[in-house]
């Protein structure tokens, strides 16, 4: 019970405004975000305001900000542009991890070398990434 009384303190510290579930999706003030599969989108006044953002947490700043502002912001297009390059970037190493394990399967082992260097280069990449956007939410 702690830990949730701490959560709470540190939302209203903050400012920020609690996310309500509801059956169309999580409203936070007057942005509603919807999932796609492993994408969210946010909606603000029946219109789609920014589109497959990959990070929870992303999605939640991006409505805290845009119920306060009621607009789109330079802070909220910088939040969104780095989740984007994060998306592309831990999509690219997905997509080599793939191509690594058929070339594996198929006993193609200078396939296989190449594969894992620029598997292990785009997941470091897509890891500092990361790191990049969380810190832009300031979690």
């Amino acid at each position: 019970m702690t830990d949730i009384r701490q959560r709470l303190d540190t939302l209203i510290a903050k400012n920020d405004i609690l996310p309500i579930k509801t059956h169309e999706g999580i409203v936070v003030g007057s942005v509603k975000i919807v999932s796609r599969d492993t994408l969210k989108d946010l909606w603000q006044y029946n219109s789609v305001v920014y589109a497959g953002i990959s990070l929870n947490k992303v999605a939640i700043k991006l409505a805290n900000m845009l119920a306060r502002q009621h607009r789109k912001s330079i802070g909220t297009d910088k939040l969104y542009t780095a989740d984007q390059e994060y998306g592309r970037l831990l999509f690219e190493s997905l997509l080599l991890r793939e191509r690594l394990h058929r070339a594996r399967q198929n006993g193609e082992h200078d396939k296989a070398d190449m594969y894992l260097a620029r598997y292990t280069l785009a997941k470091d990449r897509a890891t500092y990434a990361k790191k990049q956007v969380l810190a832009l939410t300031g979690t």
